[in-house]
């Protein structure tokens, strides 16, 4: 029983690094524009065919993750930027409409173009690492070090490079870092930019693990979602530790017997309407005082 706790707990931390960078760059996007990308799963999924289309062209899975994730990177921004920008000063709500098109496009194009069945490339690192009691491959514990390392290194540059600093003033008060000198239009590209990379990243990074298919971007913004909304709108190391508490928590839940995938996911809702409940009522004490 003890081995497969601890085989589940770093199942969990592969699968919560994952979902943390798809939520990270949602979060970041939304703390900057003040929006909600429902197209971020679909760049996860388009992340994970550019990756299978550049390793069938290189053979070399590193060189693959680097080409596809900076070509998602770029392709998303021009994406994101020719659809999200002219709505910037419209409603809101036209703005989620749109993503939401945008997503249904993008999965209806990789139907069409790519076919329906799955794709998958070989793990590079087909050998397991003796972790205590249990052999675990040792790729999976790529993906948990490469997911938190980026994680990491994107907290420090959002509080210490130059970019970093814009975009949290453009978050804070866009008028005002405008006025100061702020390239708020560079800012905003960039935004679209690293938060499609990040969501190819891990797209490409799960590639060797699970298949990638049209519409599994439909199943990662779901969670996605959830993510976001627990760790806090526009939080982006919030996202990233809920992510991973989230991983946890589907893995941990199925060593119990007889639970289904859709119950673990019914109380995973449960607990985050419940969290959601605690912060208005917390909100609400200190607004009285």
């Amino acid at each position: 029983m003890l081995n497969q706790v601890l085989l589940q707990l770093l199942n969990g931390l592969v699968v919560g690094s994952s979902l943390a960078l798809v939520a990270a760059g949602l979060a970041l996007l939304f703390g900057v524009l003040h929006i909600i990308n429902f197209a971020q799963g679909d760049f996860f999924m388009m992340g994970g065919y550019a990756v299978w289309f550049s390793f069938n062209l290189t053979h070399n899975y590193v060189a693959a993750m680097i080409v596809g994730t900076i070509a998602m990177g770029i392709i998303g921004g021009i994406i994101l930027s020719a659809v999200i920008w002219p709505l910037l000063q419209r409603s809101q709500v036209l703005v989620l409409l749109a993503t939401l098109g945008l997503s249904l496009i993008l999965e209806q194009l990789a139907t069409n173009i790519l076919g329906g069945d799955t794709k998958l490339v070989p793990p590079p690192l087909p050998v397991p690492v003796p972790i205590g009691p249990i052999l675990y491959p040792a790729y999976d514990l790529v993906v948990i070090a490469a997911g938190i390392g980026i994680l990491i290194l994107g907290y420090f540059a959002l509080q210490y490079t130059r970019y970093g600093i814009w975009l949290r003033a453009v978050a804070q008060n866009r008028p005002m870092a405008a006025a100061l000198g702020v390239p708020v239009p560079r800012v905003y590209v960039l935004a679209f930019m690293v938060s499609a990379a990040l969501a190819a990243m891990a797209g490409g990074l799960l590639l060797p693990l699970q298949s990638v298919y049209p519409t599994i971007g439909g199943d990662v913004i779901q969670n996605a979602f959830i993510i976001v909304v627990a760790g806090g709108l526009g939080n982006f190391r919030g996202a990233a530790i809920v992510a991973l508490l989230v991983g946890e928590f589907n893995a941990l839940g199925q060593l119990i017997p007889g639970i289904k995938p859709s119950v673990l996911t019914l109380i995973l809702f449960g607990l985050v309407i419940l969290l959601l409940m605690y912060r208005a009522q917390r909100q609400h004490a200190l607004l009285r005082l």
